[in-house]
C-alpha cells in the first residue's frame, strides 16, 4: 500500500516542484518566429536638398549635397536607389538600395534610422555611414538655390 501510495504521488510532487507546468519538464518553450518586416513605398522624409550634417545649408559643398525623392537619392557624381524598403522598427528601416557612379553600382543593405521628416542617418553592410537633414532650397547656395526640382520632388 505504501508502494502504491508513493508511485501515486511521485508525478504530483514533481508537478509541484516544476510550478504545475506540465510541459516544463520537457525544456523551455519554443521561441517564437520573429515577425516579418513591414514592406514600404517609400522613406518617410520630405523630399528635397539635404545636406551632411557637419555641413552648413548656406555653405554647403557638391560632395554634401544630394536630393532625396522616393525612388532614392542623388549627388552630383553618384547616386543611391531604393529597391526594397523594410520597417524594422519605429523609426528604423532596413533599405535594399543600388549605389553607384561613374565605375558601376552594386546592391547593398542599409539600416537608417529616421528621427523626423527632415533627418536621417545610415550605415550600409559594405561600412558606409551617413547623415544628413533638408535644408530649404532658398538657403542654399548657388546652383542649388535656382535649380528647379520640382519635377524631381514630387
Amino acid at each position: 500500500m505504501k508502494q502504491a501510495l508513493a508511485a501515486t504521488l511521485a508525478p504530483l510532487a514533481l508537478l509541484l516542484l516544476l510550478g504545475c507546468q506540465p510541459d516544463a519538464a520537457a525544456g523551455p518553450a519554443p521561441t517564437p518566429p520573429a515577425a516579418t518586416p513591414e514592406v514600404i513605398d517609400a522613406l518617410p522624409l520630405d523630399f528635397g536638398y539635404y545636406v551632411r550634417t557637419d555641413e552648413p545649408c548656406d555653405d554647403a559643398t557638391s560632395a554634401g549635397v544630394h536630393l532625396v525623392n522616393r525612388a532614392g537619392m542623388r549627388w552630383v557624381t553618384s547616386f543611391c536607389l531604393y529597391e526594397r524598403i523594410e520597417r524594422t522598427g519605429a523609426n528604423r528601416y532596413r533599405v535594399h538600395q543600388r549605389c553607384g557612379d561613374h565605375g558601376g553600382t552594386g546592391l547593398e543593405v542599409a539600416d537608417y534610422e529616421i528621427p523626423d521628416r527632415t533627418s536621417f542617418s545610415f550605415r550600409s553592410d559594405s561600412g558606409w555611414e551617413h547623415a544628413a537633414r533638408l535644408c530649404p532650397q532658398r538657403e542654399m547656395p548657388e546652383p542649388w538655390r535656382s535649380e528647379d526640382i520640382s519635377d524631381q520632388v514630387q
